[in-house]
């Protein structure tokens, strides 16, 4: 049976809810003291015993200990956290038009639309990588949307602050079949690139309404990832095949490094 909420959690009058997920529930509120008094925000609240039962609470810590030091526009605000003996509550920033993949609902959308929210991206990535952290799991589904369209990169739950960030250091399988990069397929060591090479994928699926390697099964998609065998739709400009060509590249030391993307001719 769901487990029902207090209309009132400290300092925040709960509303309306956001979102559901496997140990948790996202609920717009109101904040009544504080910095951030008379604003409406969103409150994650996580469930002790099934973050406990999924084995999530790692994931759960270190999506806090990254993201509570992170500020910066194209970053989705962690405002406050805390907890008590049966949730964690994370106050967050709220994107009152949801998450991008869900606002185009599949739709491809002109590269007039495309230019502003991938350069806002590109800064967060930017940001990210100039902190040494790596966030693993960038897609549309973990980007959000302000009510004036600003983008919001979200979901720190699988970033790592590297400790060489110029190398590739990390080993861990992880991430979504449709933007995880060749050398995450094949279990080599990845590094800041992996970053890169999601955001092609983001690029190619706001262009197109679909992600360019996507299959009806996972190993499929994951073998098209291995070969990058992707076919890019003639409507789209040259200067944008240009950079996904830069992106989308199997080697990730000839990749687009942030910076790089943000001097593209495509901007």
């Amino acid at each position: 049976m769901p487990r029902s909420w207090p209309d009132r959690i400290t300092d925040y009058d709960v509303r309306d809810l956001l979102g559901r997920g496997g140990f948790g529930v996202v609920y717009r509120a109101f904040c009544q003291h504080g910095p951030h008094s008379g604003e409406a925000v969103a409150i994650k609240m996580i469930d002790k015993k099934r973050m406990h039962a999924a084995n999530m609470t790692e994931r759960v810590v270190n999506e806090v200990q990254v993201h509570w030091h992170l500020h910066h526009p194209s970053i989705l605000s962690l405002h406050e956290y805390f907890e008590d003996d049966e949730t964690v509550y994370l106050v967050m920033e709220l994107c009152q038009r949801g998450e991008l993949f869900h606002y185009l609902g599949g739709r491809p959308i002109s590269e007039e639309q495309i230019r502003p929210w991938l350069y806002q991206i590109i800064e967060g990535i930017e940001y990210l990588h100039d902190q040494g952290i790596i966030h693993r799991d960038l897609k549309l589904a973990n980007l959000l949307l302000t009510a004036s369209k600003t983008v919001k990169i979200a979901d720190f739950g699988l970033a790592v602050k590297m400790s060489h960030p110029a190398h590739a250091e990390q080993k861990t399988l992880c991430g979504t079949p449709n933007y995880i990069s060749p050398e995450i397929v094949s279990r080599q060591p990845y590094g800041l690139a992996s970053d890169l090479w999601s955001l092609g994928c983001m690029f190619f699926t706001l262009l197109t309404g679909h992600p360019p390697f996507e299959s009806h099964e996972v190993a499929a998609t994951l073998e098209r990832v291995a070969r990058v065998a992707y076919d890019v739709p003639d409507h789209v400009s040259p200067e944008a095949k240009d950079m996904l060509r830069r992106l989308l590249v199997r080697d990730p030391r000839q990749r687009l490094t942030a910076k790089q993307a943000k001097r593209h001719p495509y901007f």
